[in-house]
């Protein structure tokens, strides 16, 4: 059994070229493909709160068959490991810590809809990325599209509560893409943000809200062609992008809503339950790749992609960063379990 701290993660996936990225992102494609033509192999979570913490158990089976448990609480903010088996007997094949795994599985997915939206042989420079949250996966996401458009975004403008939250992110980032401009953003500076929507090109939201932090006033100043992300709010209650703008800019335009999982997303999106989003104007990643059904995207001026998160992408990507850690000899081999 391989076992593999976060340290050993991150350490694996900052070295990772965009070659192996896609490689990546096939493995997570594939698992979510498996997924869609069975959900079965998505068995209903377990979810257990107490005093302390809230316990969450969620399985995986199928091609790769293994589980993920997360504890999560104000004190400690989410913790867990996810955990591979062999699938025709259930010895365990590793154990990883999840806190970037999580992260990092999010982020990647998110670039599945990214690509049909901008394909990577296009040649654009001088773009911007404008990113709310200063967490893990505020950085994942900035670094997978950096790394993916080596050439495309000159920018990246990163907006929190806490300034200087987001001023210590740009400086660990201008450290590895010290070509590219890092800048800092108070949610609050409001017309600010504004006029800096006008030449952005992503957005990322990765903001665990009850108040929309992506509105269609705001999107209103976009003069680009623009892709919006939210993955910060998971429950019911959370929002991160205003339904104005998703029935006015997306379904009013005959676009859809790219989804991880429709069935998920349905029960867990606060964009779509709050605003009565049915699933005719949803499109999940798999179907994205899958189908004609993209078509919508070649001439649309918003792009939208909602995820919830699956613990099948947890699993696949995890099985994949067992073998990579493996032949590079990192994490930590028992032989005797």
């Amino acid at each position: 059994m391989w076992v593999l701290t976060d340290t050993n993660v991150v350490s694996m996936f900052k070295r990772l070229t965009s070659k192996q990225i896609l490689s990546y992102q096939k493995t997570l494609l594939d698992g979510l493909k498996e997924y869609k033509n069975n959900p079965l192999l998505i068995p209903t979570r377990i979810v257990s709160p107490t005093s302390y913490c809230t316990h969450i158990f969620m399985a995986s089976t199928g091609t790769h068959v293994g589980m993920k448990a997360i504890s999560t609480s104000s004190k400690f903010g989410m913790k867990g490991i996810t955990t591979i088996l062999e699938k025709e007997n259930g010895y365990p094949i590793g154990i990883i810590n999840s806190t970037t795994l999580t992260a990092f599985r999010t982020a990647l997915c998110n670039t599945l809809p990214l690509m049909k939206f901008y394909p990577i042989e296009e040649n654009y420079n001088n773009d911007k990325i404008i990113t709310f949250g200063v967490g893990d996966q505020a950085k994942w996401h900035i670094w997978l599209a950096l790394k993916l458009y080596p050439k495309r975004f000159s920018k990246v403008l990163i907006v929190n509560r806490t300034i200087l939250k987001a001023e210590n992110l740009c400086k660990e980032f201008r450290k590895d893409f010290p070509n590219i401009e890092f800048n800092s953003l108070s949610l609050k500076d409001t017309n600010s943000l504004k006029n800096e929507i006008k030449d952005t090109s992503v957005i990322f939201s990765c903001v665990p809200t009850t108040e929309p932090t992506v509105t269609k006033k705001l999107i209103d100043n976009c003069n680009n062609r623009c892709f919006i992300s939210a993955i910060g709010s998971y429950k019911p209650h959370m929002i991160e992008i205003e339904g104005k703008l998703l029935k006015e800019n997306i379904i009013k335009n005959n676009g859809k809503i790219i989804v991880d999982s429709i069935d998920h997303c349905l029960h867990e999106a606060g964009e779509l339950i709050i605003n009565n989003i049915n699933k005719e104007h949803l499109i999940d990643v798999a179907t994205l790749y899958t189908s004609s059904n993209s078509k919508f995207l070649e001439n649309s001026k918003f792009a939208v992609s909602k995820l919830v998160g699956l613990c099948i992408m947890d699993v696949w990507v995890g099985t994949k960063c067992l073998e990579e850690a493996k032949k590079q000899g990192l994490g930590i081999e028992i032989k005797d379990f």
